[in-house]
């Protein structure tokens, strides 16, 4: 009877309590919202604009980035920071779906639908092939393949909530996307006219390769206001193959992981990939009243940016320097292909 009283006790007291839990992920929770909102300012401050447009989440894990490197944080916020990122992050990905209508993908016809699937798969398939004889991890290639061929920083969050890849990775794989999508902004209506290519030439060039959807539609309407329409549609088609792009990988992963384990134990499929794809099913078939509708795009965007905080404040930038050359290497020859590739079938299809 002692002995039982004594393992009751015993497990009581080391039993997790909610409250103590949810007082340790409070500081590191606030810090990443609070510096959502600054990289939310940020990003919509009209200076920074007129130089270099970026998103709230690539300003996000810049700041967080920035913050890990020149203050020393207290132990107290690491819980939070972790938190955040993981729950945060996928509860993002899965709100993601609200952006996307598989409507879209029909509005640039049978030639355009195949000439983007075939960017975006080649583009995937070529990141991991040049990735491996440059001697990177699956896992960076595959987020630097993505976040090229898809939709720039939100690709690389939802695919590495499939793959887990290291925060050094995907800081990496950001980088990467916003440095050369950022410089096809601002080259592709140059090189445009120099060409003397068509609005429709152009548009599909622009939608069917550059890489965040704010710098595509931004390229196409430098060039011409009907071109920034169709640019959009094209992008907007590009983005809608997260889904199937998704559900390949987290299958792919699953085997990897299987062929990995003992005694052919296999890792689970993420829920919140299914979930994801049943979001994108109800926006694409369920009318919703456009007020919540839009707040909810809205809490989307500051989850992500919230999760993008911690994913920064999580990564050492000693780590990410240590990659060297080759992912520069990696981004430069996946984005040629795929403006390459692109361009020869916006010709093709003009």
């Amino acid at each position: 009877m002692t002995r039982a009283i004594t393992v009751s006790s015993s497990t009581e007291q080391h039993a997790p309590n909610p409250l103590v839990h949810a007082a340790s992920v409070l500081p590191g929770l606030a810090l990443c919202v609070a510096l959502a909102g600054l990289s939310y300012a940020a990003a919509a401050w009209p200076a920074l604009n007129a130089v270099v447009p970026m998103s709230a989440l690539t300003v996000g894990i810049l700041l967080g980035v920035t913050l890990r490197l020149c203050v020393p944080l207290p132990a107290t916020v690491e819980p939070g920071i972790r938190w955040t990122l993981h729950y945060l992050l996928r509860a993002g990905i899965v709100l993601l779906g609200l952006r996307l209508v598989l409507q879209d993908m029909l509005s640039v016809g049978l030639a355009g639908l195949a000439l983007l699937l075939l960017a975006v798969a080649s583009t995937i398939t070529l990141a991991v092939i040049v990735g491996r004889r440059l001697g990177l991890p699956d896992t960076l290639s595959v987020l630097v393949g993505c976040g090229t061929g898809i939709c720039g920083a939100s690709a690389v969050v939802a695919v590495d909530g499939v793959i887990k890849a290291r925060e050094q990775d995907v800081a990496c794989a950001i980088a990467m996307v916003t440095v050369f999508g950022t410089i096809a902004m601002f080259a592709y209506p140059a090189i445009a006219h120099g060409l003397g290519l068509s609005v429709s030439t152009y548009s599909v060039w622009a939608g069917g390769s550059i890489h965040e959807v704010a710098q595509a539609v931004a390229a196409g309407f430098a060039f011409d206001e009907a071109a920034g329409v169709q640019a959009s549609l094209y992008k907007l088609s590009r983005v809608a193959m997260l889904v199937p792009v998704c559900a390949v990988l987290a299958f792919w992963w699953r085997r990897r992981a299987g062929a990995q384990e003992d005694q052919g134990r296999r890792a689970p499929f993420p829920l919140f990939v299914l979930l994801f794809v049943l979001v994108v099913g109800v926006n694409s078939f369920v009318s919703m009243p456009d007020v919540l509708h839009d707040a909810l795009v809205g809490v989307d965007s500051g989850l992500l940016a919230a999760a993008m905080v911690a994913m920064g404040l999580q990564t050492r930038l000693v780590s990410v320097l240590r990659l060297g050359w080759r992912p520069l290497a990696l981004g430069l020859g996946v984005a040629v292909w795929i403006s390459a590739l692109a361009l020869g079938g916006a010709l093709f299809i003009g």
